[in-house]
């Protein structure tokens, strides 16, 4: 699938892992739904504004997929996220992230960037986000944890002003340390800018 320098309105477009998906640029998509079967290396989204609709992420999981040059705005997110960036390090005018609903969707390893975070909907619990993760460093490691949660947290919290948010799956966190799913998020809640919904 190739599409740039195009209005889209009310469209489906499905995306599937046999070849390189390029998505602009030029590409402006408003009420449109993205079904992706992609793995990050067939999936290319440069230079493409999204307004509302979807973006589903079927069977797969989507990893390591880099949002850096998108702007999505009133999107409602479906599916696993693991280890992407939504907005760009540098400047708003690259990427942007607002307004945005992923409480269908699961976030793990995953940054928001240079954007307000109350804007979004976040997942439910397990996951979790730090809002400001730059600011809870301190805390993170001069506190006691899990050994693999340390050095799963010391990566959230390693990060330049600009990531506004780290988000994890603690279910996966608790279940590769051996603690209970339940002690996990009592360690969390006391991280500052730990964002947990129920």
């Amino acid at each position: 699938m190739k599409i740039h320098s195009a209005k889209l309105s009310g469209e489906q477009i499905w995306l599937s892992d046999v070849e390189v998906n390029q998505l602009g640029p030029g590409l402006i998509l408003e009420e449109c739904e993205i079904f992706s079967d992609c793995q990050e290396n067939a999936l290319v989204m440069s230079g493409v504004r999204m307004h509302g609709g979807r973006f589903v992420q079927q069977e797969r999981d989507l990893v390591d997929c880099q949002f850096d040059r998108v702007h999505f705005d009133g999107v409602k997110f479906v599916g696993r996220f693991i280890g992407c960036d939504f907005g760009n390090w540098d400047s708003t005018d690259k990427a942007s992230i607002t307004r945005c609903d992923f409480t269908e969707a699961v976030l793990d390893d995953c940054r928001f960037l240079n954007c307000d975070v109350e804007t979004l909907a976040l997942p439910k619990w397990p996951c979790f986000a730090i809002v400001n993760p730059a600011e809870a460093r301190d805390f993170v490691m001069g506190n006691a944890w899990p050994a693999k949660t340390r050095i799963t947290l010391d990566v959230y919290t390693d990060v330049d002003p600009e990531c506004t948010a780290s988000l994890g799956d603690a279910s996966r966190m608790a279940k590769r340390d051996g603690i209970p799913l339940e002690d996990l998020r009592e360690r969390l809640l006391a991280i500052p800018g730990i964002l947990i919904r129920d």
